[in-house]
């Protein structure tokens, strides 16, 4: 059976009026050109689909069931149609996302809402991984896109930079210098730290390093910890202090407090990354997003 959508628009608009000649007013064309279109699809189907006998056009048991089956086959037709439009567009589909926690802290989540009021059906499925992790899983295609911190791009991975915040001590609510204003880098130096692991993210851990070296010190790093959660529950047990980006002070951690550092401050950048080879449409409107919210 090979039924033509036109045709069951034209079946359509003959059942509702049940008279050929007010139809073919309908749809512009001459009365014979409609009864013709209509034995071609009663050919195709194969059963008679009206009534002619009488001086009335009645639909025949086989016209009704059609009648009752068209709509919802039209509407599949467009609605595909539809879909594969947005698919095309970016609109619909899905796409996987990782961010760093620094990210989820500030600009993720406002990228996350962008992206929902403009692609509503676009499913977007969203990780916390650390910098090095997103690399390796976007150059493998297990990622599309993700929000790095820190990172170089790469001949697979393209990064682009959004914001940058400054970093920030970190320190036990208790802690002798949490009631100053300000910290001199130099006031860290006996200070025992608490850092991300260096595999996680080299950039991050080297401009934290090279900060401390560069102010006659090496940083004591007594813990470590996967996520921004641990660590900074680690320094609200008094193991130590930290330096980290401003965005966390968005946590509010119980027994946390930030500091501004005094002097030159290094920037922390969060960047936008992606497969170059990906011509996906829905990663292009996720890196526009990003690029109009970092601005």
């Amino acid at each position: 059976m090979d039924v033509e959508l036109r045709q069951l628009r034209v079946f359509l608009t003959v059942a509702s009026e049940l008279h050929f000649s007010r139809a073919a007013k309908r749809l512009h064309v001459s009365q014979p050109a409609l009864s013709q279109q209509i034995r071609a699809l009663e050919k195709t189907l194969g059963a008679a689909l009206f009534d002619r006998s009488s001086r009335a056009t009645e639909l025949t048991p086989a016209g009704r069931v059609l009648l009752d089956a068209a709509p919802r086959v039209l509407f599949e037709a467009e609605r595909a149609q539809s879909l594969v439009t947005q698919a095309s567009n970016g609109a619909v589909g899905l796409l996987v996302v990782g961010s760093v926690g620094t990210a989820l802290a500030s600009i993720t989540p406002r990228i996350l809402r962008s992206m929902r009021a403009s692609f509503p059906d676009l499913q977007l499925e969203v990780s916390q991984q650390d910098t090095a992790a997103q690399l390796v899983a976007i150059a493998d295609g297990r990622l599309d896109v993700g929000l790095v911190r820190a990172a170089p791009s790469t001949e697979t991975v393209a990064v682009e930079h959004l914001v940058s915040e400054p970093l920030l001590a970190a320190l036990p609510g208790d802690h002798p210098l949490a009631g100053r204003e300000e910290i001199e880098p130099e006031a860290l130096a006996e200070e025992p730290f608490v850092l991300w692991p260096r595999p996680l993210g080299t950039a991050f851990f080297d401009i934290i390093t090279s900060y401390c070296r560069d102010h006659g010190f090496s940083p004591d790093i007594v813990a470590e910890g996967a996520d921004i959660e641990t660590q900074l529950g680690l320094v609200a047990a008094g193991l130590g202090v930290s330096l980290q980006p401003a965005y966390y002070a968005n946590l509010r951690p119980p027994g946390v407090v930030f500091r501004p550092l005094s002097g030159d401050v290094p920037m922390v950048a969060l960047q936008v990354a992606w497969r170059r080879s990906d011509r996906s449409p829905a990663v292009a409107h996720f890196v526009d997003a990003a690029r109009a919210l970092g601005t």
